[in-house]
């Protein structure tokens, strides 16, 4: 076989190795070598598995990096699988759990007929928006946020890179079980918070904050931010939120978020923006996976600086952030 066909064939295999990965994250394989190297024998016995297909997995897990093969057969963690752990720094378990479940799966088969109507794969898979599909189901929504917080390594960069000196309170529009506003008030001690999104999601942030000695910081609002935004904040928040939808949904947001902002104000849009000058494929993956979910896109820089300036706000220098994402600010003139 030709390194052409060989490649090819590895690209196409590609959804076996990622249900590998979710399953091995979800059975507590990278757990349970947190401390060292461990046998497939011993590992089947810690998890309850059967040795053999176990030691099979093993094998693919480290042909794939995250495992690392030892003497006498036993396999500790390469630095990739240290990311799959639970509770280390930047942690990607949540996210590996996320992508095994069987909705997005089920979203993807629908991916020929959503070419052909220009209908979300979600919507045509499950007859409702995959807002409304978690809304109705709490134990996927869970895993929905905690794949969506496992993500947070570029929330504690923010305030590395940007000055957050003079915010006295920072609004969070969207701002889901609260990871992003917990890491701007702990850099920004004087400041107060207020988190905004839907009835649950508010209340489920809310809860997190208080966990995290929050408490009188800041207000969790139940609110739409297609219908408003709360106003008075000195820097506004949008992280990975307006790919989720349209560039005429968008403009409503972003022109929400501008009424609500006194003159002077800020405003932060995270997202993964499709690059000009390096190597587009993860953001173009992501970018048909937002047509598959929501009918939403990834956006390049000079398309996000657009819907600002219709929006009346000035767009600034970009910021580069972890994991491929950029923060692109603006303010309010």
């Amino acid at each position: 076989m030709n390194d052409e066909a060989t490649r090819l064939l590895t690209t196409l295999i590609s959804p076996w190795t990622t249900r590998a990965i979710c399953t091995a994250t979800r059975l507590g394989v990278f757990d349970a070598l947190a401390d060292g190297p461990r046998s497939s024998d011993e590992l089947a016995r810690t998890l309850g598995l059967q040795t053999e297909p176990l030691a099979r997995l093993l094998r693919l897990l480290a042909a794939l990096g995250l495992l690392e093969r030892r003497a006498g057969a036993a396999y500790s963690l390469s630095p990739s699988g240290e990311l799959l752990r639970t509770g280390v720094e930047g942690s990607l378990r949540g996210l590996a759990v996320l992508y095994g479940e069987d909705y997005f799966a089920r979203a993807w088969e629908h991916l020929d007929e959503a070419l052909r109507t220009g209908a979300p794969a979600f919507e045509l898979a499950f007859g409702t928006s995959v807002f409304d599909h978690l809304a109705a189901h709490p134990a996927a929504a869970a895993i929905y946020n905690e794949g969506m917080a496992a993500t947070a390594d570029f929330m504690r960069a923010i305030p590395k890179v940007c000055d957050l000196s003079g915010v006295r309170t920072f609004v969070d529009v969207g701002g889901g079980n609260g990871a992003l506003l917990a890491v701007l008030l702990q850099a920004a001690p004087d400041a107060r918070g207020v988190l905004l999104d839907l009835p649950d999601v508010a209340a489920a942030g809310s809860t997190r904050l208080s966990a995290l000695g929050l408490t009188g910081r800041y207000e969790a609002v139940a609110g739409d931010f297609f219908a408003g935004v709360p106003s008075g904040g000195d820097l506004y928040t949008l992280s990975r939120t307006l790919h989720n939808w349209d560039d005429a949904q968008c403009q409503t947001i972003l022109g929400n978020c501008a009424a609500a902002m006194p003159s002077g104000a800020r405003l932060f849009v995270i997202e993964r923006m499709i690059p000009a000058h390096r190597d587009p494929t993860l953001a173009l993956a992501f970018d048909l996976h937002m047509f598959v979910m929501t009918n939403g896109r990834e956006r390049t820089e000079d398309e996000y600086a657009e819907l600002l300036a219709k929006a009346g706000l000035i767009p600034g220098e970009p910021v580069n952030l972890p994991i491929g994402l950029t923060l692109l600010p603006a303010r309010k003139p």
